[in-house]
Order: C-alpha cells, then structure tokens, then sequence
C-alpha cells in the first residue's frame, strides 16, 4: 500500500514577535514555534496537508489561520474532490466572517491557504493567497499553486516588492467572496517530492535554492532541516512554515 512520509515545521523567524501560520498534518495542526520539525508516516487512503498564513496582527492572525485549518481539517471527506474542495473553502471564508461578527475586535483579520489531499489516485492542490505549492520531479521544480498577487509582483527568482495579495481568506471588514485555486495532478510518485510553504520560506530561499535542497536531501526531513536553515540565514522576517512529503521507500522506512 501507498504511503507517504512528511516533515513540517513552522516558526515566528528571526523579527516578528508571534507566530501567525498553522500547519496540518492530517488532524494535527501544529503552531507556535517549533524548535524542530515533526515527521509523520500517513497510509495511502488519504493524506491531509495544509499551510495557513494568518494576517491580522498576532492574536487575530493566529486565529484566522487556525480557524481555517480547524474548519477544513472537519471537511476533509469533501477535500479529495475538486468541486466539493471549492465549496468547502468557499464555506471556510463565510466561517471567518461569522467569526468576525462574534468577535468584533478581530474584524478584517484573514489568512491565505495552501494545502493537498495526497491519494493512491491523484494529487489534488489548492490555495488562495500567496503560500506556495511545489512539485520536485525528474530535477525540475514546479510551482502547483497559483499566487494571488499584483500584476509583475510574482517571482519565482527574487523576492517580491511588497507582500500584498489580491485575495485571501477573509481579511476585509466586510464579506468578499473568494475563487479557490484548485489543481488535480497524478499522484506523487517515488522520487517525487512535494513541498507546501508560507511566503516566509519563499520570499527568503530562491526557486533555485528549494530545488536543490529538495533534490539533495535524503529524506523530508532532512529537506525541511535545510529549507528552514536558509531561510533563517537569509533573515527569516516573516514566519516560516513549510511542509515536505515523498512516498515512502525501503530507505526511508
């Protein structure tokens, strides 16, 4: 049977105060800071992976992205369907909201989102925002999300100007609907690797630099060991959360 192997890790970095991310691992969800990544054997039937980069200053933005994890976590048998994932995000914004007008201090606090539902039969992505998702095959890094960002502002070489963002979950005081971005692939193969992160490892570790981590290291966690580093010697000004998930092989096991 199909099964795979995942490292995650997540941290406030080396500037801001808190930690606004939230990290799931199938119904664990993992905050705060880590002072070193967890790593999880998951069976083939399903595999769960979501990012959350929570916006709204620490006590607002730690609630969005946890809220959104919580909520979609509790909707996973609708998440390995492309259109049941849509309406499941699609009701996690409208949750924010409802959020908001409970608690009128956190009104316009919000949260990107990337995530994957890993199965025998496909790979299904999604996300909304600017957290990343990636695919390493056969030597080449490819981007699986796409970035809801300005017009010229996303970069798969430098880092962006500005960390605005065109859509997101929740973050207004009023309810905007958002258009989930979601993606069905083949499914991860051995020697494939699958990387999901916030933009606090993007923004800091070029496409060049992820690559060859993820090609080099021997297993997720030692790719997360070394992802994490860099974007801690590059400064790590934002929260760094990442995931990293290979199927599993006599070697790793």
């Amino acid at each position: 049977m199909t099964s795979w192997i995942i490292a995650g890790f997540t941290n406030r970095g080396r500037v801001r105060p808190h930690n606004e991310d939230a990290v799931a691992i199938g119904d664990r969800i993992l905050t705060g800071d880590m002072d070193a990544p967890l790593v999880v054997t998951s069976p083939g039937d399903c595999c769960l992976l979501m990012i959350a980069d929570g916006m709204g200053g620490h006590a607002h933005g730690a609630m969005a992205s946890r809220a959104v994890l919580d909520y979609l976590v509790a909707a996973v048998d609708r998440l390995s369907n492309s259109a049941s994932c849509a309406e499941a995000i699609e009701e996690t914004n409208r949750h924010l909201y409802e959020l908001m007008r409970e608690h009128e201090e956190a009104l316009g606090m919000g949260s990107t989102l990337v995530g994957a539902v890993l199965t025998a039969g496909q790979l299904l992505t999604f996300n909304i925002g600017d957290s990343r998702g990636y695919l390493l095959s056969a030597g080449q890094l490819v981007q699986l999300s796409q970035d809801d960002v300005p017009e010229g502002e996303s970069s798969h070489i430098s880092p962006r100007k500005s960390h605005a963002i065109t859509q997101a979950l929740g973050g207004s005081p009023f309810p905007i609907m958002v258009e989930p971005h979601i993606f069905v692939d083949a499914p991860l193969a051995p020697g494939e690797t699958l990387l999901l992160c916030s933009d606090g490892l993007s923004d800091m570790v070029s496409s060049h630099a992820i690559s060859e981590a993820l090609e080099t290291a021997k297993d997720p966690l030692h790719a997360v060991k070394h992802l994490a580093a860099k974007a801690f010697s590059a400064g790590a000004r934002d929260n760094v959360s990442l995931l990293v998930a290979r199927c599993s092989v006599a070697s790793e096991l």
